[in-house]
């Protein structure tokens, strides 16, 4: 999977954000799946090509798992600000292909595929 994201919004101040994308295959309560990108500086129009690979989880368990993709804006010792999310259920997606495309940002606990 090729994570994507639409342009997102500057932040509240009015600058730009320094977004990274973090994702996790839920149900995950050790946070052992946890990925995450390198952050793009300043800018609205992110994009990321990068490949999940979660090696020694079968097939049929990762089918019934979802993908959580987060992206998030770094504010340095602050805590970071979600900028919006997705959750994509792999059994909707072919597993055996590659799948790029887009993927709209809802806010937490609200994404679509």
């Amino acid at each position: 999977a090729c994570p994507h994201s639409a342009p997102q919004p500057p932040l509240q101040d009015g600058n730009d954000p320094d977004p990274y994308v973090k994702t996790y295959l839920l149900p995950d309560p050790q946070k052992t799946t946890k990925r995450k990108t390198k952050v793009a500086r300043k800018t609205c129009n992110p994009t990321y090509n990068e490949m999940l690979v979660y090696d020694g989880i079968p097939r049929g368990d990762l089918e019934q798992r979802e993908l959580r993709l987060s992206v998030l804006s770094e504010e340095g010792f602050w805590e970071n600000i979600l900028l919006g999310e997705v959750g994509i259920r792999l059994r909707d997606l072919d597993l055996a292909q590659e799948k790029m495309g887009w993927f709209a940002l809802g806010s937490r606990g609200h994404g679509t595929l």
